[in-house]
């Protein structure tokens, strides 16, 4: 039996207490910290998956408000049929508490058959159910499932389908059988119109959804898809003025066409379109709380324009969010509409009834069954009490979708117990948030005798616990190279929206670079063409901390952070002197490299994993030599003796062109995404930069398709990065397909960027791309085209910057890459 209340909670509890001699004394257990909550009897459910929903009473007081909350969440899983909470004592004699809830579970499915389906396939129909298999077997379900399949069918133009699902039981097993009588398969023959002027038949055939069979259509038959169709085309007409325009009857004439076992329909819309109509005006009454020449404002017609129904809509709509946006949730808005038929001229009174502002009651968050309550709470700007605010809701909506915890997350806003009160309801659905990052690279060219494959992993959870915190851990194993490294991080502090990062690593390498080799023939030094070998050990330790302000417009975070490393360059210094003169810096002996950063940055993008709309900019500057050489008496050649500013300036903007709806679960969806990055570096104190720690064309995030970056043309001390893409969602959430172009700058000082940037400068890329949306794989396949503009000329290169003879359809190659976004 369920108990709602915490008086029959508590009866319940001590009734199951009343036998155990330790609770001799009375009430011992009221108002005592509850130290563990565990579970007892489960099978199929795992207590890992219930730990979200009870950790946030973990070092609560012991009460019957605590009880009663314990007994509705449970029940509220629909995972059991009966739950029995107990308190013990914990470890320390009773001063704390430990609670055991007893359940006993609800049924699963073991099996899910299905009979008499021919037409459409068994898969099909098991993606359109409610219920799957090792599920907890719920009544509410098997009738989802059955309206599932029928309306599928009829869908699909099987009007006459008979659908019965029905349990089968063994022994504490359930076997779910759905039945199917799919009967003939009804199609549209023919669309005509009757009584249609203005409008021509192809034009209304475009705005309704029914379609005559034919090469590009199944043109399946819904009777439910004539209501709508009729509406649509008189919103059609209303929309250029035909105010009066109705569709009069719709006629069917069925044919059964034997041959092809399948009945063919033929549908007549009889429309009568009436005159058209002009716009007379709109006039507010009753409105207090806003003046009229504000509402006026939202009004989406001109007087003596055609009239539009749905700039109508639009401006009542507009006029409702105002007040709705400033907590006026209960107030009516009645249109009285005055129509003169002799001249033909439409005009409204809105009539406003204003009620108080609505506060709201409670914050109800459903469905976490991992992320505890208060990392959820503390992204939701709004708390009982407040006015309430649909834009502060918006904001939640974001920040919760950012997070990445969620595959959904589903805002709804229900009356509370008063009139002025509201309810604000958040359902989420959890989603994995271990990311899983591996894969491998070709190395050890240089090296013959060298295994060519470097692998490499990383793991990272983004909400350690439920508990809203990062933790990494990644390495490289090859021949060549071996590292690893481990991060932490959190994104509050204290209660605040303070972000804190750590981050430590080692790697170990063995490379190859070039060396100056002096030529005793010609007496000159040669640095192009003979190499060394040098072995680098590094140890690096980061630390960031940041804060965020969460605006209705978007989010402004300012951060800063400094990175240490000890590198060690390990080769014979006697033998071998390297043309880059940063490897020799660090010969035999650890010497340091140190970095201090600052960034600002404002997100106002819908989302910031797989953006539609809104945009992003930032400015990062960092400062490189932190301890100059000689810093210290005793090691006075220790220390940097390398110092230059770099400044990343980044933005970009997202836009939906288009979203059509094809399907119920389908949209065809165009985002364009547009990208611009500057980046430079300044040397200070007579240094200079040297060739390793210069900026360079990555041919993965920038530039991508070019492996140039460890050639001089490669690298340099300014890159202006660009790039466009239209993207679309081929799965919503899993998979998309991406269009890019990509133009890429780099000169070697940033006086030179500013006073002589030349075609030569430029490498350009584009082609197509496989993007995953999962946040935890977030993987890109690229097939990209790389070519040059030289003397005006379109010159097609190699991904190594040569060109070559190939004709731009040829010259397509592949890209392993990953998805980058910017925080």
């Amino acid at each position: 039996m369920r108990f709602k209340h915490g008086f029959f909670a508590a009866v319940l509890l001590l009734a199951g207490l009343v036998s155990a001699p330790v609770f001799a004394q009375e009430e011992w257990y009221y108002n005592k910290p509850v130290k563990t909550i565990t579970f007892e009897n489960l099978k199929n459910i795992k207590s890992k998956d219930l730990d979200g929903i009870v950790s946030s009473y973990i070092n609560k007081n012991f009460t019957d408000e605590l009880i009663s909350e314990l007994y509705d969440k449970m029940f509220a899983l629909d995972y059991f049929s009966d739950v029995e909470v107990q308190a013990q004592p914990g470890k320390d004699k009773g001063k704390s508490v430990n609670i055991v809830i007893k359940v006993v579970e609800l049924p699963i499915i073991t099996r899910i058959v299905f009979q008499g389906n021919s037409e459409i396939h068994t898969s099909e129909l098991k993606d359109v159910i409610l219920s799957k298999e090792r599920d907890v077997y719920k009544q509410a379900n098997l009738w989802a499932d059955e309206r599932a399949v029928r309306n599928h069918y009829i869908d699909s133009g099987y009007n006459e389908v008979k659908v019965r699902c029905y349990i089968e039981r063994q022994g504490e097993d359930i076997i779910e059988h759905i039945s199917i009588s799919e009967g003939n398969k009804t199609i549209v023959k023919k669309i005509n119109f009757n009584g249609n002027v203005v409008v021509t038949a192809k034009t209304l055939k475009s705005k309704i959804s029914l379609k005559e069979a034919g090469l590009f259509s199944e043109g399946a038959f819904q009777e439910a898809s004539l209501t709508a169709d009729s509406k649509a085309i008189v919103d059609y007409y209303k929309d250029r003025g035909y105010v009066d325009a109705k569709v009069l009857n719709v006629k069917q004439e069925p044919v059964l066409n034997e041959k092809k076992q399948r009945k063919e329909i033929y549908i007549t819309f009889e429309i009568q379109e009436g005159s058209q109509y002009t716009f007379g005006g709109i006039t507010f009454e009753g409105n207090k709380v806003f003046s009229t020449d504000t509402l006026e404002k939202l009004v989406a017609l001109k007087t003596g324009d055609i009239y539009k129904e749905s700039r109508f809509v639009r401006t009542r709509w507009a006029v409702q969010n105002l007040y709705y946006e400033n907590g006026y949730t209960s107030n009516q808005f009645v249109p009285e509409v005055n129509k003169d038929t002799e001249n033909k001229v439409i005009s409204y009174v809105l009539r406003i009834y204003e009620n108080p502002r609505s506060h709201v009651e409670h914050v109800i968050i459903n469905g976490n069954t991992k992320t505890k309550d208060y990392v959820i709470r503390r992204e939701i700007p709004v708390e009982p009490g407040d006015i309430f605010s649909n834009t502060k809701i918006m904001t939640a909506f974001r920040s919760l979708n950012n997070l990445q915890y969620f595959s959904s997350v589903q805002p709804d806003v229900q009356q509370g117990s008063e009139s002025d009160l509201v309810d604000i309801i958040f359902n989420v659905e959890e989603q994995g948030t271990t990311q899983l990052d591996f894969g491998f690279t070709f190395s050890g060219m240089s090296d013959p005798d060298a295994f060519p494959v470097a692998l490499y992993a990383k793991i990272q959870n983004s909400n350690v616990f439920g508990e809203g915190k990062t933790l990494s851990l990644g390495t490289t194993l090859s021949t060549t190279e071996q590292s690893v490294n481990m991060g932490y991080g959190q994104n509050w502090l204290f209660g605040k929206p303070i972000s804190v990062g750590f981050n430590i690593g080692y790697s170990h390498s063995t490379n190859y670079a070039l060396r100056n080799y002096f030529d005793f023939y010609s007496g000159e030094i040669n640095d192009d063409n003979y190499y060394m070998e040098y072995e680098q050990h590094e140890f690096n330790l980061g630390t960031s901390l940041g804060y965020r302000w969460v605006k209705d417009f978007g989010t402004l975070t300012l951060k800063g952070g400094i990175t240490g490393s000890l590198i060690d360059n390990i080769y014979d210094d006697d033998r071998f002197v390297p043309y880059d003169s940063s490897i020799s810096q660090y010969c035999n002996n650890w010497e340091p490299k140190n970095s201090v950063w600052s960034s600002f940055s404002f997100d106002a993008r819908d989302s910031s994993y797989d953006p539609s709309t809104g945009w992003f900019g930032s400015q990062r500057v960092a400062w490189y030599g932190l301890l100059p050489e000689g810093i210290f008496g005793f090691a006075p050649e220790w220390g940097e003796k390398e110092f230059y500013l770099r400044t990343d300036t980044k933005l970009e903007r997202y836009f939906t062109l288009l979203n059509l709806p094809v399907s119920e679960t389908w949209n065809f969806k165009l985002v364009f995404m547009g990208y611009t990055g500057l980046s430079m570096q300044f040397p200070f104190f007579d240094t200079s930069i040297k060739r390793s720690n210069q900026l360079y064309i990555d041919g993965m995030f920038n530039g991508r398709g070019w492996e140039i970056y460890n050639t001089d043309e490669g690298r340099g001390c300014t890159v202006w990065s660009n790039y466009a893409e239209i993207r679309m969602p081929l799965v919503p959430g899993v998979l998309a397909i991406d269009g890019f172009f990509d133009a890429i700058a780099i000169k070697d000082s940033v006086s030179d960027f500013f006073s002589g940037l030349t075609d030569d400068d430029w490498y350009y890329s584009f082609g197509p791309s496989i993007r995953f949306t999962i946040p935890q794989l977030p993987i890109r396949l690229l097939f990209a085209n790389t070519f040059r503009v030289q003397n005006g000329n379109v010159v097609w290169c190699d991904q190594d910057g040569d060109p070559n003879s190939n004709k731009w359809y040829s010259n397509f190659h592949f890209k392993f890459s990953f998805t980058n976004i910017n925080y």
